[in-house]
């Protein structure tokens, strides 16, 4: 039991140093500090840092499938990024580090995909969204590529280094205005806008 509670706090420990730092900068010594832990009780748990991204991806991948099958706020979905904002940010290092997150991220991200395309078509035939079915694989793309590089684009449109709680409704605000052309208001929903123009 011991052992387990020691790997969950150096998987925690990670997570929150490499949002707030940067997966580059952390390094073992500083994660085996960070943990109440000498560096060789670090390597008994995993040997190199690789090995923590690896594990960290697999929890990551859970919850990004979990809310996207289960959730339809999207609020959810931006908080998820919050938590795991380091896979979004450092990309690119982290691929360095193991070059097999490219195809799970990819395998990953088609799960995702097809949650939200069937959510798309359950939407269309309710009767809540007016939407072609042509036209949904172009939202689902928009609504990805939006979802993926927001912090990216903060970071190298606006100068933010440091992406913090506030820049969430940024970028969700950034998403629903995808999908707001095509959702459709119910009457008491229309008479409520049209009251509050008057």
């Amino acid at each position: 039991m011991k052992r387990q509670n020691t790997r969950e706090r150096i998987l925690v420990t990670c997570r929150k140093l490499f949002n707030t730092t940067g997966v580059a900068a952390v390094t073992t010594a500083a994660i085996a500090e960070a943990a109440g832990i000498n560096e060789g009780n670090l390597y008994y748990y995993f040997k190199k840092k690789a090995d923590i991204v690896s594990e960290l991806f697999e929890a990551f991948a859970a919850e990004q499938v979990r809310v996207a099958s289960q959730q339809d706020d999207l609020h959810l979905w931006f908080q998820l990024m919050w938590e795991w904002r380091f896979f979004y940010r450092d990309s690119m290092t982290l691929f360095a580090l193991d070059p097999s997150l490219r195809q799970r991220l990819q395998a990953l991200s088609d799960e995702v995909q097809a949650h939200g395309r069937a959510k798309l078509l359950a939407m269309i035939g309710s009767g809540r969204m007016n939407l072609r079915e042509e036209q949904i694989e172009a939202l689902l793309e928009n609504a990805w590529i939006v979802s993926t590089y927001w912090i990216e684009y903060l970071h190298s449109r606006h100068g933010i280094v440091r992406v913090t709680r506030k820049h969430l409704n940024w970028g969700y605000n950034q998403m629903a205005a995808l999908f707001e052309p095509y959702l459709v208001r119910s009457r008491d929903t229309r008479a409520a806008a049209a009251g509050q123009a008057e």
